[in-house]
């Protein structure tokens, strides 16, 4: 049946394997981390207060209401997505890999160095940092930028990533088919920015994070000296870069919905990303007024997605913000609204 990964088996798992020392297994400490819907992770930290490894194995079925099914073997791809990207980024940025387990679908990863904080954590607590968001835009786009590719001229070394089967279990399927059956007369704007990310009108494509969102960032200190360190790459593949940038704007959208009172915060981080992706993206970004044309519309998508899809966002629990996050999002799908400063107007006067 192979090995299930817990947090009670974590440590005797690293000592059978000859990552941490048979002592371990008495002083160790597990912890089972988020994980997310598709994933076990477990922190195991060994004595003395250095060294914490992070355990993370994919699940066949995901946690949520609806049956969600995934191939496990996407934890494969996000093992080359972080050593295809240690090239990439700057030291210090993404973890780094030290042990595969193909048999059970897990791999060990370095932490997250020092007592950094979840992104998400601390913008949930109204901590909205503009000068982190622009780090995290910049990193963006050196990820982008770095893994451009046009048509079929695809690099050796991105190969890997072209298979868009996990992008479409993970991502197509419960946000923009599952919500265009909720959205029966939204159906063609939803299942055309499903089109768009499958198949790019530019031709061009880029190493995709798939899941670019505040959950999977870790922050150590704040402003311009923060450090920012990236997570959970499950979800990697070669496309449509405005998937990432409409995934993370979406979640300052969604924030802005859930606390208006922060609104104009949230807009303002929204804004340093933008601008801090454009200047790192190079001549990748294009002409930026299309660019943002493109991306607004993909959030249209996903907004509606992260109320009605098969991920609803749980923080968003009341009725009037979910009515609000899809009549916004209908102004989007309808073209209605296509640009920042008309979505960052309607969240600040709360009014569409």
């Amino acid at each position: 049946m192979g090995f299930t990964l817990t947090a009670d088996s974590a440590v005797s798992y690293l000592a059978e394997r000859g990552l941490v020392s048979p002592t371990a297994t008495r002083t160790a400490t597990a912890e089972l981390l988020g994980g997310g819907v598709s994933n076990v992770v477990v922190r195991v930290q060994p004595p003395g207060g250095n060294g914490a490894l992070v355990l993370k194995q994919s699940l066949p079925k995901l946690r949520v209401e609806e049956d969600w099914f995934a191939d496990r073997e996407r934890i494969y791809r996000e093992r080359a997505g972080i050593d295809w990207l240690s090239n990439a980024l700057p030291n210090g940025a993404i973890p780094r890999v030290v042990e595969e387990d193909r048999e059970n679908f897990l791999f060990v990863m370095t932490a997250a160095p020092g007592k950094g904080v979840n992104w998400k954590d601390a913008l949930l607590a109204g901590d909205v940092d503009a000068a982190v968001a622009g780090q995290v835009g910049r990193l963006l786009g050196v990820i982008h930028r770095s893994s451009c590719c046009v048509g079929e001229n695809i690099p050796a070394e991105l190969q890997p990533f072209a298979d868009l089967a996990c992008f479409v279990q993970l991502r197509i399927d419960p946000y923009h088919r599952a919500t265009a059956t909720a959205h029966p007369d939204l159906a063609g704007a939803i299942e055309e920015q499903a089109r768009q990310m499958l198949a790019p009108r530019d031709g061009r494509r880029t190493l995709v994070h798939g899941d670019y969102s505040p959950k999977n960032v870790i922050v150590n200190g704040s402003g311009p000296a923060a450090q920012v360190f990236l997570l959970d790459f499950e979800v990697v593949h070669l496309g449509n870069p405005v998937f990432d940038l409409a995934f993370m704007l979406n979640h300052f959208t969604l924030k802005a919905i859930h606390r208006p009172e922060l609104a104009e915060r949230y807009n303002e981080a929204a804004r340093s990303f933008w601008e801090a992706y454009i200047a790192a993206a190079g001549d990748l970004a294009g002409e930026p007024a299309r660019l943002e044309s493109d991306t607004v519309a993909q959030l249209g998508a996903l907004l509606l997605a992260r109320v009605d899809g098969k991920s609803p966002v749980e923080y968003i629990t009341d009725d009037e913000p979910k009515e609000f996050a899809r009549r916004l999002a209908r102004r989007i799908l309808t073209g209605a609204t296509t640009s920042w400063p008309q979505i960052h107007s309607c969240l600040t006067a709360r009014t569409l």
